[in-house]
C-alpha cells in the first residue's frame, strides 16, 4: 500500500462546518459503544434465552477377559470416550492399578461409584485417544506385560484399575482368581419375558416381530440355550400364540416347541408377570390367575388341529366333535410352559416381606412346597445364604450385588460399558465365592426388555465360566437344608398397591356387568387378563400410572357399551307402545330387561320388558303403555337391568305427552261425517223420488222438461228403445207418437 503525503507548507484542506459536526457525532458514538458493551447487550436482552443442554464427555474402562488376571498374563484394558456434544482434540490416557485389594461389596460398590480413599495406584500403561468429533467415540486399548513388576506376585482378591484422561476418570476391577478349593454352585434364574403391555396378550403381528431371527424373543432362547439357566417363563406368551389356532405366525409356533424342547429347569411366573406382592398387600389372600382366554380365540382357527395347541407337555385328552365345528383347548392347555417346578413365586425386588412369604407359603403342599424369590438386600444383615426359610417357608435367597451387575451387563449394547459391567459382576462372584465358601450362590437376571443377543449371551457365558464356579439350578438349590432368617421391611409402593384396589373394584364391575352375556368369560376373561397385564413388575413410574389410566378408560368405554336411545314421546292414543332403542357396542349379543317406571295415574306401563339386542347395532323396542281419559305430560323413568338384576347403563327419563281423548273426540268427529253423508244421501235419494212420482202424475208440460239444477229431465216414458218400436207398441186408435225429450231440447235451443 502507498500512502501519499502533502507537500511541506501546502495548506491542510478544510471540511465543511456540517461534515465536522458529523464526524465529531459518529466518533462520539463510536466511544461510546466502546465504552459501554455491557451496558448496550444488557439493554437489548433483558432475559437471556436458555442455553442448548449439553452432555460432558464419559471416559469408560472395561478389562478384557471379563476382568480376569491370572498371574503372569499381560492386562488388556480398552478404554474409550465419548465425547458429548463437543469435540475433543487428541489426549493422552493412563491406566493404574491398586496395590491392594477390594475385601467386600461395600468396599467394591464405593470404588465404582468413584470413591477412591485409601487406594494407592501404580501406574502400569499409558496411550493416546485420538481427537474425537461431537457426538463420536474414541477408543484404544492398553497393555500392561505379564511381567511388569506392578502385575507380579499379586495375590487373589479383585483389585481396582483406573484409566484417566484429561480430567476424566474410569474406574474399574480386575480378579485375580483363586483357583484352588472346591468348586462353588451357582445357579442363575433367566426371566423369558415380553416388554409390558396394556392389553391381555400379543397380537400375531406382535408375536410375529418377536419370534423372528432378529426378535427379542428369540434372542433370549439363543442366550439360553445350551446353558443350566433355570428360565422364569411368562405362560401369556405360549397363551398368546396357542390362542391363534391354525393362524399362529410359523415363526412364534417355532420358538414355542423350541422352547418346550429345551432341558432347562423352568417355572411359571404370574401371567403377564403381574406384580404378587402388590396383589397380597392389595388385601388378596391368592394371587390373581387367568380365568378364561374364550374371548382371544376364532372359531374358524379351530376347525383343524393346530400345531401350536399340539406343543403342550400334557395335552388334554382330543374331545370328539362334528366335523367342520371348533375345539377349543382348555386354560390348562393354553398356559402349559412344559415340565416346571410349582409354586415357585419371584416378586419385585425388594417389595415382599414376611407377610408376604407367610401368605404364598399357605399355598403350598407337602408334595409341592412353595418357594419363594428374595434378594440378599431383603434379608436382615445381607446374608448370601442362598438356601433359606423364613418362618418355614422355603425362600431361596439371590446375590443382590451380583444380580445388579449382571442385569446392568445385560442391558449395555455398547462393548466397552458391556464390558465393565461383565468386570463388576465377575468382582462381586469372587466376592461372594469367598464368603459363602462351598455354599451354592444364587443370581438372577432381572426383568428387562432392551437386550441384544449379543449381551445376554455374554451375560450368561460370563455366569457359566465363572473361575471357582460349576453350574447347578434353582431346583437343586431349594432342596438342599435350609438356614432360617428374618428380613428387613419391605418396600411398598403405596401408589400401586392403591391402583389394585382400584383395578380390583372395576373388575367386579365387570363381573356384574357381564352378566348380560350368554358367555360372561367373554368379558371377564378379557377383563381378568388385561388386570394382570397393567400390574406388571415391568411397569414403574409414570409409565405405569398411564397403563392403569388407560386401563380405566377402557373399562368405562365397556360399562357403558350397553344403553338406551330415547327421546320425548306423544301419546295421541289410548293405549300405543313406546318405542326407545337398546345400544349395543359390544361384539356379542345380550340379554337385557328394561324397568319402565311412572309415578304418574294418567299412564299404565309394561313394568319389565325383556330385550335380546343383536351385537354391534341398535335394537328397537315396544313398550306397551295405556292412558286413561286424561291429558298432560309424564315423565317415564327408564332402566336396563341384566336377568341378575345388575343395573346397566345409565337411567333414562323420558317426557310422554299424554292427549288420550283425542282418539275419541276423532272417533267421534269420523262418526259424525259419516252420519251426516249417510243422512244426506239418503234424503236427496227419497227428494228425487217424490219428485218423479209428482212428475209422472202431472200432464206433460213443455216447461217442465227444463233442466233441473242444469241437467236434462228425462222422460219418465223414455226406456231407451228406438221410435220404431214405440210405434209398434201404439194401440191401433193412437197412431200419433208423442214428442220426445230430444225434440223438446231442439226446439229450445237457438
Amino acid at each position: 500500500m502507498t500512502v501519499t503525503s502533502q507537500p511541506s507548507g501546502a495548506p491542510v484542506p478544510r471540511r465543511s462546518l456540517t461534515r465536522r459536526l458529523l464526524a465529531t457525532l459518529a466518533a462520539g458514538a463510536l466511544v461510546l459503544g466502546i465504552a459501554l458493551p455491557a451496558t448496550a447487550a444488557s439493554a437489548a436482552t433483558p432475559s437471556p434465552s436458555p442455553s442448548a443442554s449439553t452432555s460432558p464427555p464419559v471416559l469408560t474402562a472395561a478389562p478384557a477377559a471379563n476382568g480376569i488376571l491370572r498371574p503372569g498374563e499381560a492386562l488388556s484394558v480398552v478404554v474409550s470416550v465419548a465425547a458429548g456434544t463437543s469435540s475433543l482434540s487428541a489426549v493422552p490416557v493412563a491406566l493404574s492399578i491398586g496395590s491392594t485389594p477390594l475385601t467386600d461389596d461395600a468396599a467394591v460398590d464405593r470404588w465404582l461409584s468413584g470413591d477412591a480413599s485409601g487406594i494407592t495406584f501404580q501406574q502400569i500403561a499409558t496411550g493416546t485417544l485420538d481427537a474425537t468429533a461431537s457426538g463420536a467415540q474414541s477408543t484404544t486399548t492398553l497393555t500392561a506385560t505379564g511381567t511388569d513388576p506392578a502385575l507380579a506376585n499379586r495375590g487373589a482378591g479383585v483389585y481396582p484399575v483406573l484409566a484417566t484422561s484429561s480430567g476424566l476418570t474410569a474406574p474399574s476391577v480386575v480378579v485375580v482368581p483363586a483357583d484352588g478349593g472346591a468348586q462353588t454352585p451357582i445357579a442363575l434364574v433367566v426371566p423369558i419375558t415380553a416388554a409390558p403391555l396394556t392389553r391381555g396378550l400379543l397380537t400375531a403381528n406382535e408375536l410375529a416381530e418377536l419370534t423372528a431371527v432378529d426378535g427379542a424373543l428369540s434372542a433370549q432362547l439363543d442366550a439360553v440355550d445350551g446353558t443350566a439357566a433355570t428360565l422364569a417363563i411368562d405362560p401369556a406368551i405360549p397363551a398368546a400364540i396357542r390362542v391363534l389356532g391354525s393362524a399362529a405366525p410359523p415363526t412364534a409356533v417355532a420358538w414355542l416347541q423350541r422352547l418346550l424342547a429345551l432341558p432347562n429347569d423352568r417355572f411359571a411366573l404370574q401371567f403377564g408377570d403381574s406384580d404378587v406382592a402388590a396383589q397380597l398387600h392389595a388385601g388378596l389372600t391368592t394371587p390373581l390367575a387367568p380365568t378364561s382366554l374364550q374371548n382371544y380365540m376364532a372359531a374358524a382357527d379351530f376347525t383343524q388341529p393346530a400345531p401350536a395347541v399340539s406343543a403342550v407337555s400334557t395335552p388334554d385328552p382330543a374331545p370328539s366333535s362334528t366335523p367342520g365345528q371348533p375345539t377349543y383347548p382348555s386354560l390348562s392347555a393354553l398356559l402349559d410352559i412344559g415340565v416346571a417346578t410349582p409354586n415357585v413365586y419371584w416378586p419385585a425386588t425388594g417389595s415382599a416381606g414376611t407377610d408376604t412369604v407367610a401368605t404364598l407359603g399357605a399355598l403350598g403342599s407337602a408334595d409341592d412346597p412353595t418357594h419363594v424369590l428374595l434378594p440378599s438386600t431383603s434379608v436382615s444383615g445381607g446374608a448370601r445364604q442362598a438356601s433359606a426359610s423364613v418362618g418355614g417357608v422355603s425362600t431361596p435367597v439371590y446375590d443382590a450385588e451380583v444380580s445388579r451387575a449382571l442385569a446392568d451387563a445385560a442391558g449395555q449394547n455398547d462393548s466397552t460399558r458391556r464390558g465393565a459391567s461383565l468386570a463388576a459382576a465377575q468382582a462381586y462372584l469372587s466376592i461372594a465365592r469367598a464368603e459363602t465358601g462351598d455354599q451354592p450362590v444364587l443370581a438372577v437376571l432381572d426383568r428387562g426388555t432392551d437386550r441384544s443377543r449379543v449381551s445376554l449371551r455374554a451375560t450368561l457365558g460370563l455366569a457359566a465360566t465363572a473361575p471357582g464356579y460349576t453350574a447347578t439350578t434353582l431346583r437343586t438349590v431349594a432342596s438342599l437344608p435350609a438356614s432360617e432368617v428374618s428380613l428387613s421391611a419391605p418396600t411398598v409402593d403405596t401408589a400401586r398397591v392403591d391402583e389394585v384396589r382400584t383395578l380390583l373394584g372395576d373388575e367386579q364391575s365387570v363381573d356384574q356387568f357381564a352378566s348380560i352375556l350368554d358367555q360372561p368369560e367373554l368379558l371377564t376373561g378379557r377383563e381378568r387378563a388385561e388386570v394382570l397385564q397393567v400390574t406388571n413388575t415391568s411397569w414403574r413410574g409414570d409409565a405405569a400410572r398411564q397403563a392403569v389410566t388407560d386401563h380405566r378408560a377402557a373399562t368405562r368405554t365397556t360399562l357403558d357399551s350397553v344403553g338406551i336411545l330415547s327421546s320425548d314421546f306423544r301419546l295421541v292414543s289410548s293405549s300405543a307402545p313406546l318405542r326407545p332403542w337398546v345400544r349395543n357396542d359390544l361384539p356379542w349379543p345380550v340379554t337385557v330387561v328394561m324397568a319402565v317406571r311412572t309415578n304418574d295415574v294418567r299412564l299404565r306401563v309394561q313394568e319389565r320388558t325383556t330385550i335380546d339386542a343383536q351385537a354391534s347395532a341398535n335394537t328397537r323396542v315396544e313398550v306397551p303403555v295405556e292412558a286413561r281419559v286424561a291429558n298432560g305430560e309424564v315423565s317415564v323413568d327408564l332402566q336396563l337391568y341384566s336377568a341378575s338384576g345388575v343395573p346397566i347403563g345409565a337411567p333414562q327419563t323420558v317426557d310422554v305427552e299424554v292427549r288420550a281423548e283425542w282418539e275419541n273426540i276423532g272417533i267421534v268427529a269420523v262418526i259424525a261425517l259419516v252420519v251426516g253423508f249417510l243422512s244426506l244421501g239418503v234424503v236427496r235419494t227419497v227428494a228425487r223420488r217424490r219428485r218423479l212420482r209428482a212428475e209422472e202424475a202431472s200432464p206433460q208440460d213443455p216447461e217442465d222438461d227444463e233442466p233441473v239444477d242444469g241437467i236434462g229431465a228425462k222422460d219418465p216414458d223414455a226406456d231407451g228403445r228406438s221410435p220404431a218400436e214405440d210405434a209398434d207398441d201404439l194401440d191401433d186408435d193412437e197412431q200419433t207418437p208423442r214428442a220426445t225429450a230430444s225434440d223438446t231440447e231442439q226446439e229450445k235451443r237457438p
